[in-house]
């Protein structure tokens, strides 16, 4: 489910901004993490605390980042940058889409464990992302801990 609405926010911001800088031939913009968030609390629902979920879903190189041929330029906002204030700026680059990490600003960069290597690294990798999304540990394990029947009453 958590990866679902990650999609659809890839999707969205795909959509409303990506695509619409690409037609009118920019070569740089930028995403407003509270527009976005803004959006998906009116029209599907999302908690207003699962910021860190769009955060990390408009910076994951893998799924967003290299698919649209983009580099993340810089990101404006509070040093951990999972808040509504974050601003995220782009560049397209010039060869388009591509496969490997080096489209993202190195300082922005995982660090070596996730790029590769053994199983175990990868792994780790998956779930710091999947924690990161949710704020940390804590915010992880609450949102397990949730009902979401309770939560629709």
């Amino acid at each position: 489910m958590h990866g679902e609405m990650s999609d659809k926010i890839r999707a969205y911001a795909e959509r409303n901004y990506v695509g619409p800088a690409r037609r009118d031939g920019k070569t740089t913009f930028t995403i407003a993490v509270r527009d976005v968030l803004d959006f998906f609390v009116e029209n599907e629902g999302l908690p207003r605390q699962n910021v860190p979920q769009i955060c990390q879903a408009l910076r994951t190189p893998r799924k967003f980042l290299n698919p649209l041929g983009l580099r993340l330029d810089s990101v404006d906002g509070p040093e951990k940058q999972q808040s509504p204030t974050v601003v995220f700026h782009y560049r397209f680059l010039k060869d388009g889409p591509r496969n490997g990490s080096e489209t993202e600003d190195p300082s922005l960069r995982y660090d070596d464990r996730t790029s590769g290597g053994s199983p175990i690294d990868r792994l780790w990798g998956l779930l710091r992302d999947e924690l990161a999304a949710y704020g940390g540990g804590e915010a992880f394990l609450k949102w397990l801990r949730t009902d979401p029947e309770k939560d629709r009453r």
